[in-house]
């Protein structure tokens, strides 16, 4: 059988490309746990396919920025669930207005415009 590219995977398998005799090349992962794939497993360490590439893990992707829409309505749910109650509070003489200007201003910093 002719295989190449063989490379183990996250879970100690290896990937490899195989040659079908109807298909072509058709990529496979070979386990020596399978009745169908230990043999090719075993042909795989053994070297026969050239030596197995080490896995390699994916980087991860940069996060995606927020778009204004989203940090405004993030920062309208904060307003709503943190800031009015100390509004409230303040209005009520329970709190100081103070308490809430320092609220508002956390938010602002917490989720800043996405021009800046």
């Amino acid at each position: 059988m002719n295989a190449r590219n063989p490379q183990y995977n996250f879970v100690g398998t290896i990937d490899l490309e195989i040659e079908h005799p109807f298909y072509g090349w058709i990529f496979f992962t070979a386990s020596p746990d399978d009745v169908n794939g230990a043999d090719i497993y075993a042909q795989a360490v053994a070297g026969e396919y050239g030596q197995v590439a080490p896995y390699v893990v994916p980087p991860v992707p940069e996060p995606i920025p927020p778009t204004q829409a989203q940090i405004d309505a993030m920062r309208k749910a904060a307003y709503q669930s943190e800031a009015d109650p100390l509004f409230f509070k303040w209005q009520r003489g329970e709190s100081t207005e103070q308490a809430w200007l320092n609220k508002i201003a956390d938010i602002r910093q917490r989720y800043p415009d996405a021009e800046q």
